[in-house]
This record gives C-alpha cells, structure tokens and sequence, in this order.
C-alpha cells in the first residue's frame, strides 16, 4: 500500500532532497509540497487521503512547529514528521522532544540518508494506518455517528422544523440539534427553552472541542435531544470561522449518534464548511416556482464555490398538497434533482403546534411522515432504506385486496342468490324472450357505442388537459417575452414539443401546430378523438393559464 505524503517547507533544498528519496521509494508517494501552514490546510481538506505531512521547521517564516500543531488539531490521524536542523545526538533527543509536544510522531534531519528517512516515515505510516483503521472499525461497529446538514432553498420553506423532525426521529440515537443559523436561528424558540450559550461559544476553543465541551454548550429539550442553539445576538454569528466549525463538526461525529445541523438559507464560509464536511445534506424546498428556481440556484452556487457537488445533494420536497399543480416530476424537471422524500403540509394542528412551542410533544401527520422518511434517510447505505419494507404486502394493500375480495364475494354471493331465486318459465314466455333477444341486442350494442365513444371523447379531453397544463408550465418557466417584449419563438416551439409528449401515441399524429395555440397568459390544445361511426370527426379541447409570480 503506497502512503500519500505531504511536504511543508520554504526550502528547495529540502524539497528536492525528500522528492528523490520518494522517488526512490515504492512505499511512499509525495501528494504535494507547499510552503505554509494555509497551503497544508488547503492540500489536507482536497485530499483527506494523505497518511503523512512533513513539516520542515522553517516553514511559514520559521512557525513550522504551529503548522505542525494545527495539523495536529485538524487531522489527528495523519502522522506527521518535523525536519530539523540537527546534527548531534543530543541535538537530535531535543528537537524530539519539541517536535512531540506539537503532536508530531518522528523527526528527521535535513541531510537524513535514505534509510534513515524511510524507516522514521515507515514507522510513522504503520501508526496512521492502524489508527484509521481502528476508527474505522468503530465506525462500523455503531459506535460513531453522522452528521446531517439541513438547508433551506430561500427562507421559509421549513428547515428548521424540518431539521428538528429529523433530531426528534432519531432522538433514540443520542442526537443533537446544531443551529448554525447564526444570524436568525429560532430553534430555542421552536423548542420552547431559554439558553445562555450558544454555538458561538466554542469559537474561542477552536481546534479543542471535547465531549465535555459540547455537554456544557448543550440543552436538553423535550423528546431526548440535545440542542446547541445560536446566539441570542445574531451579530455575535461573526465570531464563528470556519475552523471552529469544522471542529465542531468532528466533536459531533464522534460525540453523538447523530448530529442534524440546520444551516438555514444563507451561505457564508462558516455555513459552507458545514455543508462541506457534513456526511449527508439535505436541501428543503416547497413546490412553487421562486422556491424552485432558489433550489436551482442554491446547487449552482454550491458546485461553483466547491462547497457541495448536487450530485451529493438529497432534495427534500415540503408541505407537499394534493392540490398543488406543482406536481414531483416537475420539480425534478426544474431543479434537475431527484426528490429524496415529500413531506405533506400539516394544516392547522401543525400551526397550533408551532405556535404553541409544543411542536416536540404533539404528534401530527408531518411528524409521522417525517419519522419515517427520515429513518431511510438517514441510513449510511442508500439500499437500507429498502430493508424496512416488509417482502409480503403493505397493510393498504392487505386492506384494498380484502375490499376486493369482499365485493368480489358479495357480488358472486348475490349472483347465487339470483339464480336460486329465478323462477321457471313456461314455453309462452320462453317464445317471447326469442322474439325480444335480438331487439335487447341491439339496444345493448347501442348502449356499449356510446359508452365507448363517450369513455374516448373523455378520455380526448383529460389527456388535451393534461397536456395544455404542461404547455403552461413550460411557459411559466421559461418566459413568453423576451426582453425588448418580443415573442420567443423557441418558447413556442419548445411548448409544442413538451404538449405533443404529454399526449399519448394515438393522439399525437392527430394534432398539427394550428391545434397548439400559445398565448402569454393561456396554452390551448385540441386533439381528435378516432370515432367508431365512419366519416364522423369528434375532436376535444382544453387550455390551461399560465402561472405568473406575484
């Protein structure tokens, strides 16, 4: 196994003496070389792979027992090494001495020999390994948790309820509630507690933040959650950096089963290195167009500040209605995303919870929903979420099956009874239901004719609908006008498109561009339904308005 190292020093010299050394070497890869601490930093978040930092000790002005400390503090499993400028054993025992107290696990000297130099960095590399993989195994084992960053696409689609929904659903994990929210949090007051410290305080301990640390910051709240609120000041949200954060975000992991940190709308580089280091991030949307396009906007932006990649992303829809003509498919279409789970709207006995601050004691269906989504997603495999779907039926399957089977029974039952209670007839009544069979025939053909045609015109009209309702919304998304108030010709054309592979394959052939009409404000679509009667031309037709943002 090759071990990736990282090189920390201003000096040439020494740059070019270790490069051959790991050219030489088949065990050891030099990853980069840098010349600060910043540097060490940056190559340590892009490459989190690195078993090895080598900090020459005249790094960043002569400070390079600080970088090697920080690296310390911010990567405690990498090993790292000091190059020194000794040549005396005792020069050798002091250099030791002060290279461990900056966390440091070897040292070697500027002119090290091949040997020398491979078999410090060998001994360093065998005690990363083991300790990643001794982590590892605790990982794997249950015994340390995730972290969860909940966002919102614009204000006021829900995260922070969202994100405490998801604390209370894995309230059974040891969770803790992070409101990192700095300027505008109101999870104290969602959960009804009053706090004297906040998140901001473990700023001042940055790079230190123990178990211990986060039991004091922290409030219980109702449904057995911790909470770590923001500041009562929003302006004290200035005093986070993003170090802080980050070890913050460390302590979580190992400190809590689950930690869920609401983010909140906004992006600023504390926020940012939360959504960064987070292991999974949720994006909180609702379905009307502006929260759409910000939820659009929002990955855009993430993926050009190498914040989060969308790919990583899991889009969470909220106060989801039946009514709402923003249906998950088109939601997908816009913010070009999967929809990871709905949550329904709650009505009024949400709101009375909300505004009661009782939301953590009154169950409603947006908690029942939420628990539930929330379990599979919150599971570190994306296939576990499966494993709680039991193989046999779901119980509204059972149910509507034993509806079937119970109208299927009645109707056989009633079919029994009818024919136990026909009476005989005799041969003058027998004679005359020959004579009326045929009539009784034709009328029922008649009858079905019509049925047929009607079900077809019916079905003409819902599928015209459904299709100038999607003409609508590609014009409400894309825009009618262009600028300078002109017609977008493209729009029209992409409207036609969209409408033609919303119909069915029996009706698209059937509709030319004139039966398309689009305006600014409505789509018109008129399709020609197929006639069991030659020579009869039976058409039907629909529009739709275009939604416009107040």
């Amino acid at each position: 196994m090759v071990t990736k190292v990282l090189l920390a020093t201003p000096s040439h010299e020494v740059r070019d003496h270790l490069g051959h050394v790991f050219a030489e070497s088949d065990g050891f890869e030099l990853a980069a070389a840098v010349s600060d601490g910043a540097g060490v930093l940056t190559a340590l978040d892009r490459q989190p792979d690195i078993g090895i930092v080598v900090v020459d000790e005249a790094a960043d002005d002569g400070h390079g027992h600080a970088v090697a400390r920080t690296v310390g503090l911010t990567s405690p499993l990498t090993g790292i090494v000091m190059v020194v400028d000794a040549h005396s054993p005792a020069e050798m025992s002091q250099a030791m001495a002060l290279a461990m107290e900056v966390g440091a696990r070897s040292v070697i000297a500027r002119n090290a020999g091949l040997e020398e130099v491979l078999t410090r960095l060998e001994a360093v590399a065998s005690w990363s390994a083991t300790a990643r993989a001794s982590i590892a195994a605790e990982r794997n084992g249950g015994r340390s948790g995730q972290v969860v960053a909940v966002a919102g696409a614009k204000g006021g689609v829900g995260t922070s309820v969202l994100a405490l929904l998801l604390a209370r659903a894995g309230r059974a994990r040891d969770t803790i509630l992070v409101d990192l929210d700095l300027g505008a949090g109101d999870l104290t007051a969602y959960t009804g507690v009053r706090t004297r410290r906040s998140v901001v305080d473990l700023a001042a301990v940055e790079g230190e933040v123990t178990g211990r640390m986060l039991r004091e910051t922290t409030y219980e709240v109702p449904g057995g959650v911790r909470l770590l609120p923001a500041p009562s000041e929003g302006e004290r949200g200035e005093e986070m950096t993003p170090g802080a954060v980050r070890s913050v975000v460390n302590a979580l992991r190992f400190e809590s089963g689950l930690a869920v940190i609401d983010v909140g709308a906004h992006l600023d580089e504390p926020r940012a290195t939360a959504l960064e280091f987070a292991d999974r991030v949720l994006l909180v949307t609702t379905p009307d167009l502006p929260a759409l396009r910000a939820a659009r906007r929002t990955l855009a932006q993430w993926d050009r500040l190498a914040v989060r990649q969308p790919a990583t992303v899991e889009l969470v829809l909220n106060r989801r209605t039946s009514r709402d003509e923003v249906t998950p498919a088109l939601v997908e279409r816009i913010v070009e995303r999967p929809v990871a789970f709905t949550v329904p709207d709650g009505g009024a006995a949400f709101s009375g919870a909300v505004n009661t601050a009782t939301l953590l004691e009154t169950p409603t269906a947006v908690h029942a929903a939420v628990a539930k989504a929330g379990v599979a997603a919150l599971r570190r495999d994306a296939g576990a979420a499966h494993e709680s779907t039991p193989d046999g039926p779901t119980e509204v399957e059972s149910l509507v099956a034993g509806s079937v089977r119970r109208a299927g029974g009645a109707e056989g039952a009633g079919r029994r009874r009818t024919r136990r209670r026909r009476p005989g007839r005799s041969d003058p009544e027998a004679g005359q239901s020959t004579v009326e069979l045929p009539v009784v025939i034709l009328m029922v053909l008649m009858v079905l004719v019509l049925c047929v045609q009607g079900i077809g015109w019916a079905s003409g009209l819902l599928a015209a609908r459904a299709a100038a309702q999607e003409g609508a919304r590609t014009v409400g998304v894309l825009g009618y006008y262009d600028a300078g108030g002109i017609r977008r010709d493209d729009v029209v054309e992409q409207v036609r498109e969209d409408v033609r592979e919303r119909l069915p394959d029996a009706l698209r052939a059937t509709v030319s561009d004139s039966d398309i009409e689009v305006l600014a404000d409505t789509v018109s679509v008129r399709v020609t339904v197929s006639t069991l009667v030659p020579g009869v031309d039976l058409s039907a037709s629909s529009s739709a308005a275009v939604y416009r943002e107040g």
